[in-house]
């Protein structure tokens, strides 16, 4: 059974990492910036000392030794968890699947209506995934420009007069509204019936994420462009509304603008091929491939009550 991550755990923290293997889940962020890594020793030696960061992480041992070590929490809220970090020992991969059963209990004891990870393609945590009650929503495809700089002067667009202001907490509905005219049924009902459900289940790009929205003259949303900018990249994610669609190249102007010449990575899902052909049509090569992927988890029956109530 998995337990907490203690204190204690600190020196056999050494001794898993030679024996583990790289990490088989990521968060959106991670995939970003390379995909799953190695074992973060030092990482994991901290959060076992601190107070609260050891709460949101466990561990399978045996005998004194560690075998497995996952960490899982809210994304954007209590309602939806992702597991965003999980090593297994490299002998242990049987592991894999009792712990993505496992983990499911104290998501769903703490309120969680889904438990998200995102897997990469050609790994077969995938289909442990699978038994475990996880499906695909989509598949993603990480593109990467070398430049900033040239991949605007591919471009074209040099001063784009899009207006764009900050996200508020107001756009919450509009934009969950945009969201299902755009979206497929199919990943429309795994990621959440209610606006509050889909909001829990958004990503961004980090703690120092800007989030910027695009009005239409019809009062409607017509774009969120998400922007985080470090020394070494400059990470984006565009989303627009259907009738927005011939503001693609300005809103990617306006998601590149103002940015180092550095290089500029994004995320694009499967669904928005029209992304995907623009990126690589003005320099962005595809890096890598991930299952983005969900299990539903019990809720009570108040609980679906209240969504429901919200449909009708």
């Amino acid at each position: 059974m998995i337990r907490h991550l203690h204190p204690t755990d600190s020196p056999r923290m050494l001794q898993f990492r030679p024996s583990a293997g790289w990490g088989e889940t990521c968060t959106l962020v991670d995939a970003l910036r390379g995909g799953p890594s190695r074992f973060p020793t030092a990482k994991y030696a901290t959060i076992a000392l601190s107070p609260r960061a050891w709460q949101s992480c466990w561990v399978e041992t045996l005998r004194g030794r560690i075998d497995a070590v996952l960490r899982a929490g809210p994304r954007s809220g209590q309602q939806a968890w992702e597991i965003s970090e999980f090593y297994i020992r490299n002998s242990k991969s049987d592991l894999i699947l009792n712990l993505l059963e496992q983990i499911a209990v104290p998501a769903g004891g703490a309120g969680a209506h889904r438990i998200f990870a995102r897997i990469p393609t050609d790994s077969n945590t995938c289909n442990f995934a699978q038994k475990a009650g996880f499906s695909t929503i989509y598949r993603e495809s990480i593109y990467q420009s070398e430049s900033v700089r040239s991949t605007v002067t591919k471009l074209g667009v040099t001063n784009h007069s899009l207006q764009f202001r900050p996200r508020c907490q107001s756009d919450n509905g509009p934009l969950f509204r945009m969201h299902n005219a755009i979206t497929p049924m199919e990943i429309r009902m795994k990621t959440g019936q209610t606006s509050e459900d889909w909001v829990a289940g958004m990503e961004r790009l980090g703690r120092k994420t800007s989030e910027w929205v695009l009005d239409l003259p019809t009062g409607e949303v017509g774009a969120l462009i998400q922007r985080s900018t470090i020394r070494t990249r400059h990470m984006f994610n565009v989303n627009w509304a259907a009738n927005a669609g011939a503001e693609l190249p300005g809103l990617i102007a306006a998601a590149l603008a103002e940015t180092n010449d550095v290089p500029a990575l994004t995320a694009v899902p499967s669904y928005r091929p029209a992304l995907a052909d623009l990126l690589v049509n003005i320099g962005f090569k595809k890096q890598a491939s991930y299952e983005v992927m969900v299990k539903p988890l019990a809720q009570t029956v108040s609980e679906i009550r209240q969504v429901f109530a919200a449909v009708s």
